[in-house]
């Protein structure tokens, strides 16, 4: 397994990335961090799905960690840069968590996997104030507003017009607008699954959703490794 830094070619900017490579990569996932969040509180979920045989392109988006360019309403443009990047790996899969869960579900890959993702356009008082608090310091700018804007312009995921294959996993104790939002796309027939005793800030990093992402992961590739 060799693990090394590297930089995508983006639009006007190199994208920080970490790859966790297997010797003979059968495809490859993009791993994208939350609001707050950045590439290396990722390198475990990324190390868990390279063990399955593919590459884990864990990166940071605009704004976030390394990212030499501050949030804004281009932040798609990151994702899709790492996907042309690993377009010659094979098939794609992106996993993201809450606002990457949203980008990964607007992304056009093979299979899409989003973690507690931020399904609306907006969040209520609660969740505002609580990622002003403690999320926001983490974020260049560190304004709420510019998440508040950036959510508002971000379209509305669809599942009916998905091409892809998509899962949803969300936590037990998650923000309520996303576990509503979730158990409304449960209902309407998408492949919803509830990670226990996990919360909004964790769930990436337990090992229910460790496991639910490997087996997902290979009835999607079916020649990855088991390991």
């Amino acid at each position: 397994m060799e693990i090394k830094c590297h930089f995508i070619s983006g639009d006007n900017c190199e994208i920080p990335a970490i790859l966790i490579r297997p010797s003979h990569p059968c495809g490859s996932v993009i791993i994208v961090h939350g609001y707050g969040g950045n590439k290396e509180e990722q390198l475990g979920l990324g190390f868990q799905i390279a063990k399955t045989g593919l590459l884990s392109c864990v990166i940071d988006l605009r704004g976030h960690g390394e990212h030499p360019l501050k949030l804004d309403g281009d932040i798609r443009n990151d994702l899709e840069a790492a996907i042309r990047f690993c377009r010659p790996f094979g098939k794609i899969t992106v996993v993201g968590h809450s606002l990457g869960g949203r980008l990964a579900l607007l992304s056009n890959v093979d299979y899409c996997i989003a973690i507690s993702p931020s399904l609306s356009k907006k969040y209520s008082e609660q969740t505002r104030e609580m990622l002003k608090v403690m999320r926001s310091y983490r974020v260049r700018p560190s304004d709420i507003m510019n998440l508040l804007t950036l959510q508002e312009e971000l379209p509305v995921w669809k599942a009916e017009h998905h091409k892809g294959e998509v899962l949803i996993l969300y936590a037990e104790r998650d923000a309520p607008e996303i576990s509503e939002g979730c158990q409304l796309l449960k209902n309407k027939g998408t492949q919803v699954i509830r990670i226990e005793k996990a919360m909004h800030s964790d769930v990436f990093l337990v090992k229910q959703t460790f496991v639910t992402i490997r087996e997902q992961i290979r009835k999607w590739y079916d020649n990855t490794i088991v390991d």
